[in-house]
């Protein structure tokens, strides 16, 4: 049996256009990426929000590094940001010898390295065009990437499930795949989960996975053989992507956003859940020295 209803969300940070990657941070902020506008932001403990990053486009990930530094998705791949004078420098620009267009979702895999996919951002929100084909890779802490993936559509959320088995990733207009993971390496993917709109997600204890809905604006749970059981809804029109708070990991972050004919629906959403989440894997990439 499914549980439907309207969630009770709590509203965290409102007023923005299409909200990303919220991300808690072990002093007990909130980070999360306005895809248009373009910025980072942070949310302090007592509410206050102050931008951290401007002029950046399509910050889709964000990850905490063991730097205390916070890198940073979008357009041209990943920057690491210093928090404490706004400077970014260059973790990643090419893969295979090509630029990057840019990179959406990321995940640390739990050994100082992330997953992350491309997208072409470029088709998608400036020429109209079909996009290219995106790649979903991963990067270990000494910087080698691996390509797991060369067809992906939209590449979006990433998570890993609590027994170290499996690799989930949300690939929109076809849905979340599962990669079994041997001795750290991904095998070949397959399609877990059929559906058209996920974009973020995220891995409970259980190994549950709650999936953002972006064009229905639902928030979805199946558990770890499948089998949906929650489906949620709330007023605004896209649930976009997800993060638990690792100060309360029954805490579940949930991002929002609008569109032409509700402007201003973006923002951060907190939402109390039954089953406490994964906590997010920070990286070792932030001051990693990479060979020119």
């Amino acid at each position: 049996m499914i549980e439907e209803g309207a969630g009770a969300f709590e509203e965290l940070a409102m007023g923005y256009g299409f909200v990303e990657a919220p991300r808690g941070a072990p002093d007990g902020s909130q980070w999360f990426a306005d895809l248009a506008g373009a910025t980072v932001y942070r949310r302090d403990a007592g509410g206050g929000v102050q931008a951290m990053l401007t002029g950046r486009d399509w910050v889709g990930g964000i990850v905490h590094d063991v730097s205390g530094q916070v890198l940073c998705s979008g357009r041209g791949g990943i920057v690491a940001l210093d928090p404490a004078t706004g400077a970014t420098r260059t973790v990643l620009a090419e893969i295979e010898g090509e630029p990057i267009i840019a990179v959406n979702d990321m995940e640390g895999d739990g050994r100082g390295g992330i997953y992350a996919g491309t997208i072409d951002f470029v088709s998608i929100m400036e020429t109209g065009q079909a996009p290219a084909p995106g790649r979903f890779f991963h990067m270990d802490a000494q910087g080698t990437v691996t390509v797991l993936r060369r067809d992906v559509h939209a590449s979006n959320g990433i998570g890993l499930s609590p027994c170290g088995r499996w690799l989930y990733h949300s690939d929109t207009s076809r849905g979340i795949w599962r990669h079994a993971l041997e001795a750290g390496q991904a095998g070949q993917p397959e399609l877990f989960i059929p559906l058209g709109d996920s974009d973020g997600l995220v891995v409970d204890r259980e190994g549950g996975l709650w999936v953002a809905c972006w064009e229905s604006g639902r928030l979805l749970r199946f558990d770890a053989d499948g089998t949906q059981t929650h489906c949620l809804t709330s007023r605004y029109p896209h649930i976009v992507s997800l993060g638990f708070e690792p100060g309360d990991l029954s805490s579940l972050l949930v991002s929002t956003g609008g569109n032409e004919t509700v402007t201003g629906a973006g923002g951060v959403l907190r939402l109390k859940v039954a089953v406490p989440g994964m906590r997010e894997h920070p990286s070792a990439l932030a001051m990693l020295q990479r060979s020119s």
